[in-house]
């Protein structure tokens, strides 16, 4: 081989030489945009999976807690048309909080819920009580002028509007936004109180210290239950409560208040 010929193939090296090296350093830039991009599909379908997975707990959840209120609701109002004794139909209704604390859940498909009954006629009707009944109750846990004070401003904050309960309560959690509200009162207080009730306080299941604070008339049986549904998906966190407030009529529960929400 002539040495021309070794020249001309020796600078064809050189000149090629770059052109691989700025080839080789695009294929690496397209590789890293290729992992990005791949790697964003992966992300985002694993959000989409996430949200998919959670929108279906949500709506088991809230089906599960509904199922539940409705076979409560349907297994009291058959009792009730049963029970033609009065003596026995006090026994049945007065007996339904303490029967459903601390019962198993139910299956149904997949999910489960669990049903508590609360006897709300059992508790001193915040929307309804005086002050003066307010502040009795309040002060088995503070002193008389504090215990006033507090029963005054709950008074307040469900009368605002000419004396008329036109802004009642509809949640005990309500109470912490009233300005110069005691906590650790309204904390001890809160299992003796509802907001649920009709004014009637039922003496056959009442404390000692609501029957101390209780006003107006008094039952032998609860005139006001709530049935609390908690529904939920197997396996997920995820849990939908429902509170059903419901008068007790004479042969079945009619509704009063409905709450829901997710927890």
């Amino acid at each position: 081989m002539s040495v021309y010929r070794q020249l001309h193939r020796a600078g064809a090296a050189r000149r090629r030489a770059p052109r691989r090296g700025v080839a080789l350093v695009l294929v690496l830039w397209l590789i890293v945009i290729l992992g990005g991009i791949g790697a964003a599909v992966i992300s985002a379908t694993r959000d989409s999976s996430r949200l998919a997975a959670n929108a279906r707990a949500r709506v088991v959840a809230r089906y599960a807690a509904e199922s539940g209120i409705e076979a409560t609701l349907a297994a009291i109002d058959d009792s009730l048309r049963a029970l033609t004794d009065s003596a026995a139909r006090y026994d049945f209704l007065n007996a339904l909080e303490q029967r459903s604390a601390g019962g198993d859940s139910v299956l149904l498909g997949d999910g489960r819920f669990a049903v508590a009954i609360v006897d709300a006629s059992a508790r001193l009707d915040v929307n309804a009580a005086p002050v003066e009944n307010l502040a009795r109750l309040f002060a088995r846990f503070t002193d008389l002028s504090r215990a006033t004070a507090l029963a005054q401003a709950i008074r307040a904050r469900i009368e605002r509007g000419g004396g008329r309960a036109v802004t009642p309560l509809r949640s005990l959690e309500e109470l912490r936004a009233i300005p110069g509200a005691d906590m650790r009162v309204l904390r001890l207080a809160a299992p003796y109180l509802t907001v649920d009730g009709d004014g009637t306080v039922n003496r056959a299941t009442a404390s000692d210290t609501v029957m101390a604070a209780a006003f107006g008339e008094l039952a032998e049986a609860p005139t006001r239950l709530v049935l609390v549904s908690r529904g939920w998906m197997r396996a997920h966190p995820l849990t939908h409560e429902i509170q059903g407030v419901y008068a007790v009529a004479s042969d079945r529960l009619v509704l009063v208040h409905w709450r829901e929400r997710t927890l």
